[in-house]
């Protein structure tokens, strides 16, 4: 049997699915590829520090090989590869790249529990759609990110009873059964289904869905019987993000830095801001500015009263203009009233000279020092 039957006689056999379309889903797989026994593409890489594992097309319990690229995915190699990025030193993230369906819930806990294990940073990124048992793999991360594009969502499982009793009826074939008991032969397809039968075929069902809601509702700090009253519905990335099943919209994983769809700004935007932004540096400045001119006509209004001078209208602009090593410098070369006698007038130009006049500190020199001398009536 090749593995397109098995997984048709897998279905039809009551195997519980959480596979959002699971005909589209097994339309979507190569088989001619697999079948030819080509060796699957590796769904597993590690790029500047960040591994990233692809969940791609339908997924079953068990594959020999990595057939990710091929549109089925194996939960045992789903498992392996978070196990590896774990202990792999190398690796300081994982991404989980998710473009699935959803597909068997028998083997899901293997990889779940990887995921739910890892101690490194985990984020899952819908390249795609994330339904179903995707989303129950996706969910168990840290961090969901989807294209805005994406499709999420279709919590819950199902299994198939296939009755062909009316068909073999048609072909004039009748069965008749006896049994010890009424489970001996149940669910079988060429009778219909009793009472007892569809109960237990139903709790089985509940059950599971029952673990995938608990399971979506711990993840994602959300209440069950929130996750239960979407009855499998599906939702596009906004919707999904307004009911908490994922965290952001982006063309990327926030691990390769990228800006949210939804956060990201036009240039338009970013100029009008950068230029707001300009404007208020410059109202801050001009602020900052006026401050230290009132705060340094204070300072020479104290200068002039200490030594007892009226600084002309040029040398008290010249002081306004220096920096405040240079004021300090050339205050302090002024003695106060009552401590020397006033300097005569042509020394104050000599204090007032090219060097400090610039804005620039005074620098001590020997024509600066017999000036200062001068000036000072020493």
């Amino acid at each position: 049997m090749n593995l397109k039957d098995r997984i048709r006689a897998d279905i039809e056999s009551h195997e519980l699915m959480a596979c959002h379309n699971i005909d589209h889903a097994l339309a979507a797989v190569n088989f001619a590829r697999i079948g030819n026994q080509e060796d699957g593409l590796a769904g597993y890489s590690v790029t500047g520090g960040v591994a990233t594992v692809k969940v791609r097309g339908l997924l079953v319990p068990h594959m020999e090989s990595d057939y990710s690229d091929y549109g089925i995915t194996g939960y045992n190699h789903i498992a392996e590869y978070i196990t590896r990025a774990e202990n792999d030193p190398a690796v300081r993230e994982i991404v989980l790249d998710v473009d699935s369906g959803g597909g068997y819930v028998a083997g899901i806990s293997e990889p779940t529990k990887a995921i739910a294990d890892t101690t490194k940073p985990i984020e899952t990124f819908v390249s795609g759609s994330m339904y179903s048992a995707a989303y129950w793999l996706g969910a168990t991360a840290d961090t969901i990110t989807a294209r805005s594009n994406s499709g999420v969502g279709s919590i819950g499982v199902y299994n198939v009873h296939v009755e062909k009793a009316k068909a073999y009826e048609e072909r004039g074939v009748k069965f008749s059964l006896f049994r010890s008991g009424k489970w001996k032969g149940a669910f079988n397809d060429f009778t219909a289904l009793s009472e007892d039968e569809s109960a237990a075929l139903q709790a089985s069902v509940d059950e599971s869905a029952q673990n995938f809601f608990n399971h979506v509702a711990v993840s994602r700090n959300l209440t069950a019987s929130t996750v239960s009253g979407w009855e499998g519905g599906t939702f596009d990335a906004t919707t999904a993000k307004d009911k908490g099943l994922i965290d952001n919209i982006a063309n990327q994983p926030t691990q390769f830095n990228q800006t949210s769809e939804e956060d990201s700004m036009t240039l338009e935007q970013a100029l009008a801001e950068n230029k707001e932004l300009q404007a208020q540096l410059s109202a801050k400045d001009a602020e900052l500015q006026a401050f230290k001119a009132t705060q340094r006509t204070d300072e020479i209004k104290a200068l002039a009263e200490k030594s007892g001078r009226e600084f002309t209208a040029e040398e008290t602009a010249q002081m306004q203009a220096m920096d405040s090593a240079s004021f300090k410098l050339t205050a302090s070369f002024i003695p106060a009233k009552a401590e020397q006698p006033q300097p005569n007038a042509n020394a104050l130009d000599a204090l007032f000279g090219e060097q400090a006049l610039q804005g620039k500190t005074v620098e001590t020199n020997d024509n600066l020092d017999a000036n200062i001398a001068k000036w000072a009536g020493v």
